[in-house]
């Protein structure tokens, strides 16, 4: 005979995570995040580890970010946007 199992909550009961969203953006940084799905393809990307996340979503620190726009290249939904000429580039 087996034991008998726990109750479980049908699929629709069980809540999805909300999906992350942009924290606010920091002005002075070169790009800003907007619609982010969270698939975490710009943090992996970014050489100088600008993106972070936060319990409100991602932020780029602007004293990291140099304005290479690798995490704008990479995401696949067009979250991120240039905010400023890129440092460097006159």
């Amino acid at each position: 005979m087996t034991a008998p199992t726990a109750p479980t909550a049908p699929p629709s009961a069980v809540a999805a995570p909300d999906p992350p969203t942009a924290a606010a953006p920091d002005p002075s940084a070169p790009v800003s995040i907007g619609a982010c799905q969270g698939c975490g393809a710009c943090l992996l990307t970014c050489p100088t580890h600008a993106i972070r996340p936060t319990p409100l979503g991602l932020t780029v620190r602007a004293d990291r970010c140099t304005g290479c726009l690798e995490c704008l290249e990479i995401c696949p939904v067009d979250a991120i946007r240039a905010t400023a000429e890129p440092r460097g580039e006159r």
